[in-house]
Order: C-alpha cells, then sequence, then structure tokens
C-alpha cells in the first residue's frame, strides 16, 4: 500500500494542473487564442530556455550509445508491430494511421519531462538529452512517413531535415551543448532571468495539454481508441522497462525509459493528422483516451516497478 501511495502522490500533482486546465476551457475562462498564444510562447521561448539551460548545465560524462539503439530500437519496433498488426484489422486508411501514430508517439516535452521532475528532481539530463535529439526527431520522421505513405505522395528528404533544423526543442538542445562545450555563461541578471522564463514550461505546459483535452459522449471506434491508448501508455512501458533494467542501463536511464514509453499520445499527433490527412476525429479521442487511461497507470505502474526493483526512486 505505501508504493501506491508513493505512485498516487507523485502522478497526483501532474493531473492536477492537467484537470485546471481543462476545467479553465470548458468554463471559458481560458480560449483557443489564449492556448494559441500560450503554445508559441511555451513551444518558442519558455520550453527551449530550459531545454537549452539544462543541456548546458548537465553533468555529460559519456554518451552512451547502446542506451540510444535501444530507444530508437524500441520506438521503431512500436511504430512497425502496431502498423503491421493494425492493418490487419482496420481498413480505412485514415484510421490505421490515426490507430498507428497514436500507439507510438509519446507527449514527452509536455508531460514526460514535468512527470520525470515530480519523480525525482535530481535525475541526470543526460538520458533526456539522447531522448530530445534522436526520438523526437524519430517521431518526426516516422509519421511523415507513416502519413504521406496513405497519401500517395513522395518522402521529401529536403522538406524533413528543414523542418527539423527550424524545431525549437532540437536547436535549443544543441545550442545548449554548445554552450556546454564552450563554457559559456552570461551576466547573472540574465541567467536569472532565464531561469525565471524556463520555470513557466512544466505548469503551462500542463494547463495547455488539459486544455486541449476532448471529452466527447462520441462511443464510436471505441475499440481503436482503447487498443491503441493501451499500447501507447501500458504495453510500450511495460515491456520496455524490464528490459532497460536487465540489459544493464543505470537508474537515471531507465526512469526515462519508462516516463517515455509509458507517456500518453502527443497532441502533435492531432496537429499533424489533421493537416495531412488522417483520421483527425479519431486521433483526438485516443489523445484523450491515453491521458485519462494514464492517470491509472502511473500511479500504479510507479510503485509496482518500484517494488519489483527497477525504478530506483
Amino acid at each position: 500500500m505505501n508504493y501506491l501511495t508513493v505512485g498516487i502522490d507523485i502522478i497526483f500533482p501532474v493531473f492536477f494542473v492537467l484537470s485546471v486546465g481543462y476545467i479553465l476551457k470548458v468554463s471559458n475562462f481560458i480560449n483557443e487564442n489564449f492556448l494559441d498564444q500560450c503554445t508559441n510562447l511555451l513551444f518558442y521561448i519558455a520550453l527551449p530556455l530550459n531545454l537549452f539551460l539544462s543541456a548546458r548545465d548537465a553533468q555529460i560524462e559519456n554518451f552512451d550509445v547502446k542506451y540510444a539503439i535501444f530507444l530508437v530500437g524500441g520506438t521503431i519496433l512500436l511504430y512497425l508491430s502496431s502498423w503491421f498488426f493494425g492493418r490487419y484489422f482496420i481498413k480505412d486508411k485514415n484510421k490505421l494511421t490515426a490507430f498507428v501514430h497514436c500507439a507510438y508517439r509519446s507527449n514527452f516535452v509536455y508531460i514526460g519531462i514535468p512527470i520525470l521532475k515530480y519523480i525525482d528532481p535530481n535525475h541526470s539530463m543526460e538520458p533526456v538529452i539522447i531522448v530530445m535529439v534522436f526520438i523526437l526527431t524519430l517521431y518526426n520522421l516516422l509519421a511523415i512517413i507513416l502519413l504521406t505513405f496513405y497519401r500517395d505522395a513522395t518522402f521529401n528528404i529536403r522538406s524533413f531535415l528543414r523542418q527539423i533544423s527550424k524545431n525549437p526543442m532540437i536547436v535549443s538542445i544543441l545550442l545548449g551543448l554548445l554552450a556546454k562545450w564552450l563554457n559559456l555563461h552570461f551576466y547573472g541578471g540574465v541567467e536569472s532571468g532565464m531561469e525565471l522564463i524556463s520555470t513557466l514550461a512544466t505548469p503551462l505546459s500542463l494547463i495547455i495539454v488539459g486544455a486541449s483535452l476532448n471529452f466527447t459522449r462520441d462511443n464510436s471506434d471505441w475499440g481503436l481508441m482503447f487498443t491503441s491508448a493501451f499500447i501507447k501508455v501500458v504495453l510500450a512501458g511495460a515491456i520496455a522497462t524490464p528490459i532497460a533494467y536487465f540489459l544493464g542501463f543505470n537508474s537515471d536511464q531507465v526512469l526515462v525509459a519508462y516516463v517515455l514509453f509509458s507517456c500518453p499520445c502527443a497532441i502533435n499527433c492531432f496537429i499533424m493528422a489533421k493537416g495531412m490527412g488522417s483520421d483527425y476525429e479519431l486521433t483526438s479521442k485516443i489523445v484523450t483516451t491515453s491521458f485519462v487511461m494514464a492517470t491509472f497507470s502511473y500511479a500504479i505502474g510507479i510503485p509496482f516497478f518500484k517494488y519489483l526493483g527497477f525504478l530506483q526512486i
């Protein structure tokens, strides 16, 4: 029972803030225009600053190639297996792309990082940087391949590389690593100001995600909703976490792997689905279902893996 209490104590603050965001939206205290402006503030300023400072100040002793291969391989395997089995049961190509897209893509930036901070405020940034540099780029690549495959479009490597080069998250990580290499620091007042702005990242991201959730009474495609969300939130983490532990990765690496593979679906799934011809309504339902499911899976999963000794927290 003590382990379960630990799990609930860790996860409750995150989903409490999510609930606040949802309540503010449905009560019309905030609107879509406010969310769009806050998203821009978060995406282009607060989160990049947070990641820049984290990368620059991270204690990076070495780059673990084995760990990077594990995360990349696990993500690709999740992607391919969802696609392979999904196509036998889902005949509508737009529903299939929504199913697969949500089954592999985590909301690591907006949900994973805040959860990591609540679980262990002093966790190492090394595995997080590997996720930000490799996995987020891979998410975009796999999504473009999936969504263009069923549109009879041609994958454009130049367009993809251009998107990556303009991604403020990736750019901020690379600049942070460069600043670390150069031992670059700013005037103390500027540093303090940057840190203040960066502290907006966690609470603001949770409020925005909460306000973006869409709970409707339309229960069509509930089987696809539940299965895709279950793969993303429960199954992936349940398989990846013990594998990471038995492969000999350290406690911070296992923790990041668990949070990454157990994260609810990314809101970006909805944005890309709407822009690239996938079933965005089904995508929205899967994303919402995954968030509801995560409130229970994290509360149970964290103490369960802690009890087994896989999570050292």
